[in-house]
């Protein structure tokens, strides 16, 4: 059997996609943020033991780190 070459929709971003992501990658660098947004996120739990606890010795809010943490792995390369 051949293997269909089409990218599936999921695959494909549109040009109003990239231009957002591009945006939202450009306001990173600026620290500008939008409003946040409530999400539902499993993580593990020796994850986010692990979070809290960095974040009680920051004296931070461990959705504040990880915010930080997400921040900075946008911003990798």
């Amino acid at each position: 059997m051949k293997k269909s070459s089409k990218l599936k929709n999921k695959d494909v971003i549109s040009p109003e996609e990239a231009i957002q992501f591009l945006e939202d990658i450009r306001t990173l660098s600026d620290a500008i943020d939008e409003k946040t947004i409530a999400i539902s996120l499993r993580v593990p739990e020796n994850i986010l033991r692990s979070v809290k606890l960095k974040a009680k010795q920051q004296n931070k809010k461990y959705q504040s780190l990880m915010i930080e943490y997400l921040r900075k792995g946008l911003r990798s390369k």
